[in-house]
């Protein structure tokens, strides 16, 4: 059973439905969009922003991987970054990262491991 700091982000069915999933909650106090997606039979969960021009990846179209399916790409100016790590590939903001919020499973459903994350109302 989810406890107090395990909020719930979706189940494992919706996100198998589609590409990415966006959630809005507020993180360290802050409201923000958060991403939610499958990548190699993982999940993995960012703060929506690209650190270049803070946009939402999606911004731009309704997508937030590349052409080839294995990059995270924000559609604004096509950076590129690593799913697993969220580590930026492109040579402006080389190395630096989305922010990873933490997911577990339980019996089918998604929940936000995370003490700074509430549910937006």
């Amino acid at each position: 059973m989810a406890n107090d700091n395990k909020k719930p982000a979706c189940t494992r069915r919706e996100l198998e439905e589609t590409n990415f999933l966006i959630r809005h909650v507020n993180y360290k106090k802050q409201p923000v969009s958060v991403i939610i997606f499958a990548f190699e039979e993982s999940t993995y969960a960012y703060i929506n922003n690209c650190m270049h021009m803070h946009r939402p990846l999606n911004c731009q179209q309704d997508a937030i991987f590349d052409e080839t399916g294995k990059y995270l790409r924000c559609s604004m100016h096509g950076f590129v970054f690593e799913p697993k790590t969220g580590e930026c590939q492109s040579p402006v903001c080389f190395g630096q990262c989305l922010q990873a919020l933490r997911l577990e499973e339980i019996d089918g459903t998604l929940y936000f491991a995370e003490k700074h994350l509430t549910l937006s109302d």
